[in-house]
């Protein structure tokens, strides 16, 4: 059987600052955080569709990984920002799957005390560098982008998991009926 390679971003949606993350399998391929600067507009919704667009596009995105909007942290903004991401989605018929800010700190978390960043930087040493800017840094700015890093990896690490468990359940049942 021949399995679809995964494709995800990880994204932590913002009005202003959006986490952005970028799997080919399991190799993390690009990271950032990218600032939409100005009062919230259509224009401002249009230049963050886009951005979206051009990484689905650009990477072959079969999967969304995103951070899931906390209502007491949230705005009618953002909210906006949240449905058009879910119909986006939907139009490029990508998977979505949600995560709270919560569940991946658990996730991530269970076996160490050190903050998430840290947890994400030793997984994927190649992001040490924004780790030291993180730390150095008054403005929790790249926390955006670990995050985003957090989600696909958790996601991967999911949809892995559900395959794994399905083909099992496919080789029992061909056992079973031959």
């Amino acid at each position: 059987m021949v399995r679809e390679t995964l494709r995800i971003i990880g994204l932590n949606p913002g009005t202003r600052y959006l986490g952005l993350a970028i799997f080919c399998g399991s190799e993390l391929r690009d990271w950032q955080v990218k600032n939409t600067e100005g009062k919230w507009s259509q224009d401002k919704m249009t230049k963050i569709t886009s951005t979206l667009l051009s990484l689905i596009d650009s990477y072959g995105a079969n999967v969304l990984a995103v951070k899931r909007i906390n209502p007491s942290r949230s705005s009618p903004n953002l909210n906006k920002l949240a449905t058009q991401i879910e119909n986006l989605s939907k139009v490029r018929k990508l998977r979505i799957y949600h995560y709270s800010i919560d569940e991946i700190k658990r996730y991530f978390q269970q076996r160490s005390r050190k903050g998430l960043a840290e947890i994400i930087a030793a997984a994927y040493p190649v992001l040490y560098h924004e780790l030291k800017k993180e730390q150095t840094n008054l403005n929790p700015y790249y926390i955006r982008m670990f995050e985003a890093v957090a989600l696909g990896s958790m996601c991967l690490q999911e949809v892995e998991r559900r395959k794994l468990r399905d083909e099992r359940k496919d080789d029992i049942g061909y056992l079973i009926r031959n």
